[in-house]
């Protein structure tokens, strides 16, 4: 078996599939770039725990609603706020960390100026774990923190990058030592590894046509 860094991974997952355009929203069955920085803030709570499609759902009828707003958010009944995101799934849990989470943006000015949060200050909210908290940072503000989620873990595990049950800090620390700090490149390669690992590098992976297997463990 042939080994491989974590700049080949990347290089190869690009010519693969090409840029991704992340972060996705779904808009009229078309997938487009949001630069919408609550928009994205709001997804990244909503995606914890299901699929984006999901995600997609709770979104579009959060809009239609006209409840794509801060302000709207912080006033709005929680269960009201639930029902509307029920297709995400844990509905009243999002539903308080919604709110918990939008009171702390805008009391900190962090939704329209250039303020970026502290990543120790947005951990210490209720119920924002560093994969939630690392997809604001690097998606809504273009801070160089890689995103860590289960897809990461799984492709680099089975490629032999890791040996599994790393803490998060080293898988990142891992990554940051061995691609260059660049929020857009960190964007990319997420975005690459989440499209391979639903494509291909699934629980039960789909091994024949995969571009990576030449260099996989599994």
């Amino acid at each position: 078996m042939n080994k491989i860094n974590i700049k080949e991974i990347y290089n190869i997952l690009l010519d693969k599939y090409g840029p991704q355009g992340w972060w996705p929203v779904r808009r009229d069955a078309k997938f487009c770039v949001s630069t919408n920085r609550y928009e994205i803030v709001v997804g990244a709570i909503l995606t914890q725990n299901t699929a984006w499609t999901n995600v997609e759902k709770a979104v579009d009828n959060l809009i239609i609603l006209g409840l794509m707003d801060p302000k709207v958010i912080m006033d709005i009944d929680q269960d009201d706020l639930a029902n509307a995101i029920r297709s995400s799934g844990y509905y009243n849990q999002k539903a308080k960390k919604l709110k918990i989470l939008t009171r702390y943006l805008m009391e900190g000015n962090f939704l329209q100026s250039e303020n970026i949060p502290e990543r120790d200050d947005l951990l210490k909210l209720w119920g924002i774990g560093e994969e939630t908290v690392d997809s604001i940072l690097l998606y809504a503000y273009g801070v160089p923190v890689f995103v860590i989620d289960a897809y990461t873990r799984r492709i680099f595990e089975r490629l032999g990058i890791l040996s599994g049950g790393e803490q998060y800090e080293v898988i990142a620390g891992v990554i940051a030592d061995s691609i260059e700090e660049d929020p857009e490149v960190y964007k990319e390669f997420h975005a690459l590894i989440v499209r391979h690992g639903k494509e291909h590098c699934r629980k039960t992976p789909d091994c024949i046509t995969c571009i990576l297997k030449d260099f996989c463990l599994y």
